[in-house]
């Protein structure tokens, strides 16, 4: 008898053993499929698009402002914390702020901007890029540096003759927001339909 129970244990563990192999091979063999195939033409528009959203806080940083449109399609959308611009010359006039609009105004402090967390889908030449940004402050070299805004960024871009451009992009801000975006100032989740 005693022998009979212990095959019969045995028999379970061996079938339970089985059956946890068959779904960990199954779960392998689908996972490629639920994550986006990589290639090296993949790679290399990720690196380009990760490229565009550094240069594009560089340039906002050197006081390129009036040059921020470039990185844009000519009919895009920059929606900044429901503050909506369409178009060139709209997001021209949104980034066209501080001493290019008043040159007597006092000069800003250097500011950086991290972005972290990167996720980019590509999908021929359409792609998806949400990342965390994180605002930095200098006030001098003997100070130390003081984190003043952080949010999201969810952006639709286009490769337009080879070159990636932003088609839409939602900033949306979750801590240190400026008071000029006060009064269309909603929280919320990704607005991107996934590609």
């Amino acid at each position: 008898m005693l022998r009979h129970a212990l095959g019969h244990g045995h028999h379970f563990h061996l079938i339970r053993a089985l059956a946890v192999a068959g779904a960990v091979l199954q779960l392998s063999l689908t996972a490629p499929a639920l994550a986006q195939q990589v290639t090296m033409e993949t790679l290399l528009d990720r690196i380009q698009i990760e490229d565009l959203l550094v240069k594009y806080y560089y340039d906002l940083a050197s006081g390129k402002a009036h040059e921020m449109s470039e990185y844009f399609t000519e009919d895009a959308l920059l929606d900044v914390d429901s503050t909506i611009a369409k178009g060139r010359a709209e997001i021209e006039k949104l980034y066209g702020g501080g001493r290019a609009r008043d040159p007597n105004a006092a000069p800003r402090p250097h500011n950086g901007m991290l972005l972290t967390n990167p996720v980019i889908e590509v999908k021929g030449n359409r792609a998806q890029a949400h990342v965390i940004w994180t605002g930095i402050t200098n006030h001098g070299v003997g100070q130390p540096p003081a984190l003043y805004e952080q949010g999201r960024e969810d952006t639709e871009l286009v490769k337009v003759d080879g070159k990636w451009l932003i088609s839409k992009r939602y900033i949306s801000s979750d801590s240190g927001t400026p008071d000029r975006f006060d009064q269309t100032f909603k929280q919320r989740d990704n607005p991107l339909a996934p590609l």
